[in-house]
C-alpha cells in the first residue's frame, strides 16, 4: 500500500522548497508568468541567474484545468550556453517536485520529474527564441495513486518590452493512474506573458 501525502503537507513542502530556492539563489532577475488556454491556466513565480556560460532558473507553479485537476510544483533548471559551438543554442537539465490531484476519481500523486531542455535564440532584432523540454517521473520516484507522470512542452518567446516577454506554446501533461489510458491533465495550445520584476 502506497503512502499518500496529505494535501496540506504537499503544499507546505512546495512552499518550503520555494523559500529555500529564494533564500539560496543570488538572482539576477525575479518575475512571474501566466499561461492560459481554453481549458487550463498555469501561474508561476521564478528567479533566474545568468552568467556568460550558463543560466539557472528556480520556479514554483500552480496549474489547474477545467475538470478541476490541480498541480503544485517547484523546479530548478540549468542550461549551458553556446552548445555545439553555436552561440545561440542552450541545452540543459531540469528537475521538478510536484503534487497532482485528479478531481473526478479523487486521485493524487507526488514525486520528482527529471528531464532535458533546450533553447535556440533566433537572429531577430528583438530577442526571440524557440524552446522545448521533456520531463518524466518514473515509477521509482512516483508515489500516491499514479505509476508515472510525463510532461512535454514547446514554446516560442518574443520580448515585447524590456521586462515583458510574450509567448505561445503547447503543453502535454499526463499521469498513469491505472485507468483505461494515461490521464491527460493538459494537451492544449496556450498563450502567456512573463514579467521580470527587477
Amino acid at each position: 500500500m502506497r503512502y499518500i501525502m496529505p494535501f496540506k503537507s504537499a503544499l507546505k513542502a512546495t512552499f518550503l522548497s520555494c523559500t529555500f530556492f529564494a533564500a539560496t539563489a543570488q538572482a539576477n532577475s525575479l518575475g512571474l508568468d501566466l499561461a492560459v488556454s481554453d481549458e487550463t491556466a498555469n501561474f508561476g513565480l521564478f528567479s533566474q541567474t545568468q552568467t556568460p556560460v550558463d543560466s539557472t532558473r528556480y520556479a514554483a507553479h500552480y496549474f489547474y484545468n477545467e475538470p478541476g485537476d490541480r498541480m503544485y510544483s517547484a523546479s530548478v533548471g540549468v542550461q549551458r550556453k553556446g552548445m555545439g559551438g553555436n552561440p545561440n543554442l542552450e541545452l540543459g537539465l531540469k528537475g521538478k517536485a510536484y503534487y497532482v490531484t485528479q478531481d473526478e476519481q479523487d486521485l493524487e500523486a507526488f514525486g520528482l520529474m527529471l528531464g532535458v531542455s533546450g533553447r535556440y535564440w533566433l537572429p531577430t532584432s528583438s530577442p526571440a527564441s524557440l524552446s522545448a523540454e521533456i520531463m518524466h517521473s518514473p515509477e521509482i520516484v512516483t508515489s500516491g495513486d499514479a505509476d508515472s507522470v510525463t510532461e512535454m512542452g514547446v514554446r516560442a518567446d518574443l520580448q515585447i518590452l524590456p521586462s515583458v516577454n510574450g509567448f505561445v506554446g503547447f503543453r502535454y501533461l499526463a499521469a498513469d493512474f491505472n485507468l483505461s489510458s494515461d490521464y491527460e491533465l493538459d494537451k492544449n495550445v496556450h498563450i502567456g506573458v512573463e514579467v521580470t520584476l527587477n
